[in-house]
């Protein structure tokens, strides 16, 4: 595959990216008392850790799409990569300020599955809800 091949097809991926995140619902609507959310991510390749890469991806919750897709670091995988939607919104619609998870790449490298291991952790912080307490009428 030639270099223009390759750039042509990364192209066509992050534009089929950025319309399923056009796609999906705001995260402020599904988790409305969200007020920060980080999540560190870790990513290698299997067991062996070579080729780690290590970064922290900070939400502007106002913005963002209620979408976790990370694609797949591999330079070679094919139609791979992490989708962490499910598990990122179950934590955060349970209002979990810590939590963590893992995700193996579902592209395939060679003719073999590609496997490359994302571990994610997540931190998120919430608005209090203003209504007073049961009893605590003040005049």
């Amino acid at each position: 595959m030639t270099r223009r091949q390759r750039d042509l097809e990364a192209a066509s991926r992050f534009r089929e990216r950025r319309e399923r995140e056009d796609a999906a619902p705001r995260l402020r609507s599904r988790v409305a008392r969200l007020r920060t959310l980080s999540i560190e991510i870790d990513d290698h390749p299997g067991a062996t850790g070579i080729g780690r890469t290590r970064y922290v991806r900070h939400v502007v919750v106002d913005q963002a799409p209620a979408l976790f897709y990370i694609p797949c670091s591999e330079a070679y995988c094919e139609d791979g990569g992490h989708d962490l939607t499910v598990a990122i919104l179950q934590a955060l619609l349970g209002g979990e300020t810590e939590f963590s998870g893992q995700d193996v790449c579902y592209g395939w490298r060679g003719g073999a599955q590609c496997e490359r291991v994302v571990h994610f952790l997540g931190r998120a912080t919430y608005s209090c809800d203003q209504r007073p307490e049961e009893g605590d009428m003040r005049d």
